[in-house]
């Protein structure tokens, strides 16, 4: 059974999310020729302060990034509630 574990900067959207689950596994079973139900995957998302680049914490060194997935977020829960 393999596990593929993936650790990314949190703010993605949920339909992001599943899209990576459902491509990892299928590329994972097509290159390994085992069936997809045995791919298992694990995706970790941290706190842009919790992630360093270069001994500096994202938030700082992708400020921009950082508040643009923040924006885009915000939009997205805007536009979902009635």
């Amino acid at each position: 059974m393999p596990l593929v574990r993936i650790d990314i900067m949190e703010g993605r959207p949920p339909e992001m999310i599943r899209e990576l689950h459902e491509r990892v596994a299928a590329l994972v079973a097509e290159v390994l020729d085992t069936p997809i139900e045995r791919v298992r995957t694990y995706i970790t998302q941290f706190p842009p302060q919790a992630w360093g680049i270069g001994g500096v914490p994202a938030d700082v060194s992708r400020a921009a990034e950082v508040e643009a997935r923040r924006a885009a977020a915000a939009a997205r829960d805007e536009a979902a509630q009635p």
